[in-house]
């Protein structure tokens, strides 16, 4: 005998965001702006020539430098605060694909196309491609895993990443463009040619890459560390566009540097035992960095 069949029950109402946090939201729309700014600097230099079009790029360049820094704001803001939110780190990262990894592509393909006429434009599309691609793998897969980091586990802080974080790689394209423009190098064209593809196999790779602030900045240290930061601010005020390309080249670098010190020493293990990656916070320090109702993992916005 048939049974007669059963409505299926009803499907639970899709939850309705009321509120958000908003400074550190307005922070994270900077970043969204600066990329958008970014692209409309790169549209116009599309159509300009001469030094019109060299002013355009080095201020999409300044964009994205700007987005950096919002980038690394919101969440420290968002912490100070004591709210987060799943709608911030959302956003977070739609606004880190367009200033980290849709404008490098468009600006090293710009630079591309002027720097090398002969080059065919779906050759210099495909260097760029590459870039763009891992970008977008690279933020998918840190919020799949920083999900599932959340879901097992209290209040962390974020020493090691895997892969080179997507900020880390876009300043680095942007960097050696400055370069470029600032020195008149021609040879820097072609490593912006080779950087892009090279890159966006960093990002997706598990190389070992450290969090700066939180494993050398936030924590004690010693003297030795203050003097060498101090000269390196002072370098870098005086010859700005070779120390911020030298730092990003330099940081790009650690991470097949110290993976392959890591299979020859002991002395760098934590490179290769991804469960240290992260690290619980004292418990002085969770009342601080408690998560609102409809929180996420504190402080980690704006580290992919």
């Amino acid at each position: 005998m048939l049974r007669p069949l059963r409505d299926p029950p009803p499907r639970p109402p899709r939850r309705r965001l009321r509120t958000i946090q908003v400074l550190p939201t307005l922070v994270t729309a900077g970043n969204v702006l600066a990329g958008i700014l970014a692209l409309s600097y790169l549209v116009d230099a599309a159509g300009a020539t001469g030094v019109a079009r060299d002013q355009l790029v080095v201020k999409a360049c300044w964009m994205i430098f700007l987005g950096m820094a919002c980038d690394a704001l919101d969440g420290r803001i968002a912490r100070l605060m004591r709210v987060t939110s799943p709608f911030g780190a959302q956003l977070d990262s739609l606004a880190d694909m367009i200033t980290f990894g849709a404008v490098p592509a468009i600006l090293a393909k710009t630079l591309l196309v002027g720097a090398f006429p002969t080059l065919p434009g779906k050759v210099a599309l495909a260097f760029v491609a590459v870039y763009a691609l891992g970008a977008a793998l690279r933020l998918a897969r840190y919020n799949t895993e920083s999900a599932a980091v959340a879901a097992g586990a209290g209040p962390h802080v974020t020493r090691t990443f895997r892969g080179l974080p997507s900020p880390a790689a876009a300043g680095t394209v942007a960097a050696l463009v400055l370069l470029q423009h600032e020195y008149g190098l021609h040879w820097l064209d072609w490593a912006v040619l080779l950087a892009c593809p090279i890159l966006g196999a960093l990002m997706i790779s598990r190389l070992p890459y450290s969090h700066v602030m939180n494993r050398y900045v936030d924590g004690p240290g010693g003297l030795w560390f203050v003097v060498i930061a101090a000269i390196a601010i002072f370098v870098g005020v005086a010859y700005f566009e070779a120390t911020v390309a030298g730092a990003f080249v330099l940081y790009a670098l650690t991470g097949p540097l110290v993976g392959l010190a890591a299979r020859l020493s002991d002395r760098f293990g934590w490179a290769l035992r991804e469960e240290d990656d992260e690290q619980d916070l004292p418990e002085s320090a969770r009342e601080e960095v408690a998560p609102a109702d409809h929180g996420s993992e504190p402080g980690e916005r704006g580290q992919a």
